[in-house]
């Protein structure tokens, strides 16, 4: 055989991985990963995928810092699958959900109320609560009085009543001193992404009750069975759920 076959020869691939090896170190050095600097360089990786990849990761982590967010859900939001303004605002709700779940003007803690039932009001301190009544002791010597949660209209803090008597209204259209329906879901229906979208977005509304009074103001907060409503600076009522006839926008 001649010399020249008998010669050392250098791979085929060495000069073509030299090179990539040199390509993948240029993009390391400019803070793309290893790994995927090698892809970029022997082809398997398209630039500007890479690019795209490294920028959709420096967002998620981002998005996760600012926001307090899980991986899984900043990626959706990263990638379009979920916009990030309706994940904020179901957090919300559900944080302020879990906070008010359980709040009542009905507590035997919170001090005098007053509370406007079908047709008369009173005034006392809540003694006691249970699943379907409330009983109060009178501002007088009567006995403790006990009272059906559905007779309930509204309750606000006794001191307040001026300011209460000039913004609730008597409505003289329609029906009056209707009866909430026993059943819950013979109701009006007004669910919390509804009470919440007036409370988050400060909107002043207009509440309606079966007793035929109405009241304009912004919601405060809301729970299971009430929800705030302040009709002027400083002044709110509590609005139970069962006595409501309508709640709009003003």
């Amino acid at each position: 055989m001649g010399d020249g076959h008998m010669r050392a020869r250098r791979p085929r691939n060495q000069g073509t991985d030299e090179d990539a090896r040199r390509r993948a170190d240029e993009l390391h050095d400019q803070g793309m990963p290893y790994q995927m600097a090698m892809a970029v360089a022997h082809g398997r990786l398209d630039l500007s995928e890479a690019l795209e990849r490294m920028a959709r990761k420096d967002r998620v982590t981002k998005l996760m810092e600012r926001h307090d967010l899980s991986r899984a859900l900043a990626t959706q939001v990263a990638l379009g699958h979920a916009d990030l303004d309706r994940v904020l605002s179901r957090r919300r709700m559900e944080t302020h959900r879990a906070e008010n779940r359980d709040r009542t003007c009905l507590d035997p803690e919170g001090g005098p109320v007053a509370v406007q039932l079908a047709g008369r009001l009173v005034k006392g301190t809540i003694r006691e609560v249970d699943a379907y009544t409330f009983t109060i002791d009178g501002d007088g010597d009567g006995e403790p009085e006990a009272i059906h949660k559905l007779e309930a209209r509204f309750g606000y803090a006794p001191g307040d009543w001026k300011a209460v008597k000039k913004a609730v209204k008597a409505d003289k259209k329609g029906d009056q001193d209707l009866r909430p329906a026993t059943r819950p879901q013979d109701r009006h229906s007004c669910s919390d992404k509804r009470l919440f979208g007036y409370l988050d977005g400060e909107d002043d509304v207009v509440v309606s009750l079966l007793d035929g009074t109405t009241a304009k103001g912004r919601v405060t907060w809301f729970g299971r069975y009430e929800f705030g409503l302040e009709v002027r600076d400083g002044v709110a009522i509590t609005v139970f759920r069962h006595a409501l006839r309508s709640i709009r926008p003003a």
